[in-house]
């Protein structure tokens, strides 16, 4: 047996253990050039088995610093980082003097352990065996200080260092910006080009990171055109390229995004290059091409892995895609996806928002770890579909577990008690907050219970409660307040409390909105004309209503009035259709929806062209009889569609899924499951 042999043999560790048997067989283990290939694969190959090289180590009659190197190396590396402290003294008693490799791997341990006491030993120990000079030495030495935030030691050597190379400024560059010293990364930059020093792919990857987190986009495409001027961006450079597309992504770019990866080879393109696109069109609200580019990950053959999972879950929760959400679910077990926490929260959270409460309740308690993060996508969950007292029992269950709420919790909770009507349980939950938890109100805890006492027609008490309020409050407040005086048929109050509250709210879109339906529903339509010239002026928009649809994999998406669909006439006589049938079935269009000056029969065409009544005419022709249509809306359901919904649940004979920006409905038979309170 030769080492040649052994080195092309030993290709996994039951290999390796029948070839730890014949050396011991053959008197052979003490062969240094032998024993040292099988350590070797056995501690540093992602295929070994570290615990196994420590039992043939311990084995060996003669250990030489190279065997000492390889251990040191091994267990600095592995998760246990401080394991490798005990082969520095067993070197020291068995008379092995380091070298120049011992200690970058021993500080290498000190770094990835944060154990800068122990650095600073192996710095002393540097400096007088004479190795503090090395430059190997030198930059596990810079490492080790800027990785356990000792950036000012770091300088200090650095600047009394001899000599440097591109490491050492990347090491100073990485350090810097690890600790959020951005300007001085940048200087540090400007010092290594003014030496001479030639950037590499590390550095830029460092600046592109610092630009991430600054949202300096004009830096960062500084960055890109040095990195294509000198030759950084050559093919194979896809960490480079990654480390760029995902600055512009969180830096909203997404045309410079989208770019570069397509600029990117398709066989160059990684789940790395795949990820960053697919969060960047997420996180800017493009969900639809968020999933077209999750699809064409998957037609370049791209194997999925759970960092890309996350927002392409969070992207179906959006858009309510619930049958891609469950392919999503499928593919986590067809490739055998390492589920973690974080994953299994964004899968509990997707069923919730798209619909099926029962299956988020089933990942959920399927779960070996949950956090505070899971119990509040849960109690979210239930929150939305109206379940306040599941989601009530499911916070009881938390305490019990000795999971500590935060304030995303109490959310969630406020927002179960005013979706269900729940006063008492809501006010006792916001006393909670303070008082046993320690949790300061936000703004939305404030929101929240204003909205409990408007929905439950205690306008009197919501007045009261925004009057003592230490904060300040909102449009959102005032329009809830609104709400309830017209539901109690209070418009002298609701008008009053609506010019109160525009003199309070600052010169934005929601407080234009507000003045305009205020004038509007007062009759005074010459005002509310004028508002919305005054919003037209200084380009202030409302957001629009849009609808989403999923059918076969794809969503589909609706405005008010859209001719954009290809099946646009079609699905304009279906509307037609359906506006007959609910009106035979004695449905009244509610016309005071409309805050606009134009005739009855004008407003009733216009309510008929609502975003999710085109979403669900689409749904009637496309799908089987009887089989479940579900919509998501980015605005609240309006009273009309409300109405119109029920009926058509009934008439068709199909249930209807609908969520909206507060919460699920669904119509059954002609009646929601929210009650009409929503």
């Amino acid at each position: 047996m030769n080492p040649s042999w052994l080195k092309h043999h030993c290709t996994s560790v039951p290999k390796c253990k029948q070839a730890h048997a014949y050396l011991l067989r053959n008197s052979l283990l003490h062969d240094p050039q032998l024993s040292s290939k099988l350590i070797s694969f056995l501690s540093l190959s992602p295929l070994g088995d570290l615990a196994y090289a420590d039992h043939l180590f311990d084995q060996l009659p003669h250990r030489d610093l190279f065997l000492h190197n390889t251990m040191l190396r091994a267990h600095a590396r592995s998760p246990d980082p401080s394991s490798a402290f005990p082969f520095l003294s067993l070197m020291s008693r068995s008379g092995v003097a380091p070298d120049h490799h011992t200690f970058p791997f021993a500080l290498t341990a000190c770094a990835r352990a944060v154990l800068p006491s122990h650095g600073m030993a192996l710095h002393a120990t540097t400096v007088k065996l004479g190795f503090s000079s090395d430059l190997f030495v030198l930059n596990s030495l810079l490492q080790m200080y800027t990785a356990c935030g000792y950036f000012d030691t770091a300088r200090e050597l650095f600047n009394n260092s001899p000599c440097w190379d591109v490491v050492t400024w990347n090491v100073m560059i990485k350090g810097c910006v690890g600790v959020g010293l951005f300007r001085e990364a940048f200087c540090l930059f400007n010092e290594m080009v003014e030496s001479e020093t030639a950037a590499d792919e590390v550095t830029v990857m460092s600046l592109v990171s610092a630009c991430s987190k600054l949202g300096d986009l004009d830096r960062g495409k500084w960055l890109h055109c040095y990195s294509k001027e000198h030759g950084l961006l050559a093919r194979g450079k896809v960490n480079l390229s990654n480390a760029i597309l995902d600055m512009y992504c969180k830096c909203r770019d997404l045309d410079s995004a989208k770019e570069l990866f397509f600029d990117t080879g398709a066989e160059e393109r990684d789940v790395f290059t795949w990820t960053a696109m697919i969060s960047g069109s997420a996180d800017c609200g493009e969900f639809r091409e968020a999933l077209e580019l999750f699809r064409g990950m998957q037609r370049e053959g791209v194997r999925p892995d759970q960092v890309v999972l996350v927002p392409v879950l969070s992207v179906c929760a959006q858009l309510g895609a619930l049958d891609q959400g469950k392919y999503v679910h499928l593919l986590l077990e067809r490739f055998k996806i390492k589920q973690d926490v974080v994953l299994e929260t964004a899968l509990v959270d997707m069923y919730a928002k798209c619909g099926d409460v029962e299956l988020a309740m089933q990942a959920f308690e399927t779960m070996r770890e949950r956090n505070v993060f899971t119990w509040n996508a849960m109690i979210g969950g239930l929150a939305i579909h109206g379940h306040g007292q599941h989601a009530l029992e499911l916070f009881a269950r938390m305490k019990h577990e000795r999971t500590v709420p935060d304030d995303v919790t109490f959310i969630g909770l406020l927002s179960a008690c005013r979706h269900s009507g729940l006063v008492d349980e809501g006010l006792k939950l916001f006393k909670e907050m303070k008082q046993v938890y320690a949790i300061e109100p936000r703004m939305e805890h404030y929101g929240c219970v204003v909205d409990l006492f408007c929905r439950a027609k205690l306008v009197k008490d919501a007045l009261e409660f925004i009057e003592n309020m230490p904060v300040r409050s909102n449009v959102v407040m005032w329009a809830s307040l609104i709400g309830a005086c017209r539901v109690l048929g209070d418009s002298e109050l609701a008008e009053s409390i609506g010019r109160r509250a525009v003199e309070l709210e600052p010169d934005t879109c929601d407080r234009y909105v507000m003045l305009s339906n205020l004038y509007a529903g007062a009759g005074r339509w010459d005002a509310a004309l004028e508002v919305r010239d005054q919003m037209g002026s200084q380009g202030i928009g409302k957001t629009p209503g849009i609808s989403w649809i999923e059918l076969n994999g794809a969503v589909h998406q609706f405005v008010a009035g859209d001719r954009s669909h290809d099946e646009t006439d079609e699905i304009y006589m279906m509307v037609e259709e359906m506006c007959l049938r609910v009106k035979s079935a004695g449905h009244i269009t509610g016309t005071k929806e409309v805050l606009f000056n134009i005739e009855e029969e004008e407003k009733e065409r216009s309510l008929f062209l609502h975003s999710e009544k085109l979403a669900v005419a689409f749904g009637l022709i496309s799908t089987a009889p009887g089989s479940p249509i579900r919509i998501t809306k980015n605005l609240r359901v309006c009273t009309d569609c409300h109405s119109f919904l029920k009926i058509v649940s009934k008439v068709y004979g199909r249930e209807i899924t609908a969520r909206d920006r507060s919460r699920f409905h669904h119509f059954r038979e002609g009646v929601c499951s929210c009650t009409d309170f929503w």
